[in-house]
């Protein structure tokens, strides 16, 4: 590779890179607030230990409130991934968590996602017959 093509692509990278830095939304002090709890609360509610925790990742709060006539409008459910490190190598885990923003504290706990596909039981918790 030449040493001017080598450069011209090296400035495409880094337009491409400002462009995607220049266009992310500013978050507003309500999900900044939120984003933070899920980062605390999301992992290790839902089963990851806090030490091995490398990143948590989430769906915008409030992209997601949830539209219940019963609930004032600030009750929202995100889906979160929390990435972690055990001996295996690197692993994440899906979370579903339910906040508030007019709540304190906005979140407590936030509930382990587990799939069931070509499952005959439930591997991580007993279950009990319903009707």
């Amino acid at each position: 590779m030449t040493h001017r093509r080598a450069q011209t692509l090296l400035a495409v990278a880094s337009a491409l890179i400002l462009a995607g830095c220049a266009s992310a939304p500013a978050l507003s002090e309500e999900d900044a607030a939120a984003l933070d709890t899920l980062a605390q609360v999301a992992g290790p509610t839902s089963g990851v230990d806090a030490s091995a925790i490398t990143s948590t990742e989430c769906w915008l709060p409030s992209g997601h409130l949830i539209e219940d006539e019963s609930l004032d409008g600030t009750t929202w459910k995100v889906l979160c991934r929390v990435h972690y490190t055990d001996k295996s190598g690197d692993r994440y885990q899906d979370t579903t968590c339910i906040g508030d923003f007019a709540a304190q504290p906005m979140l407590d706990h936030c509930y382990r996602w587990a799939h069931y596909d070509f499952a005959p039981e439930f591997g991580d918790f007993p279950a009990v017959k319903a009707g």
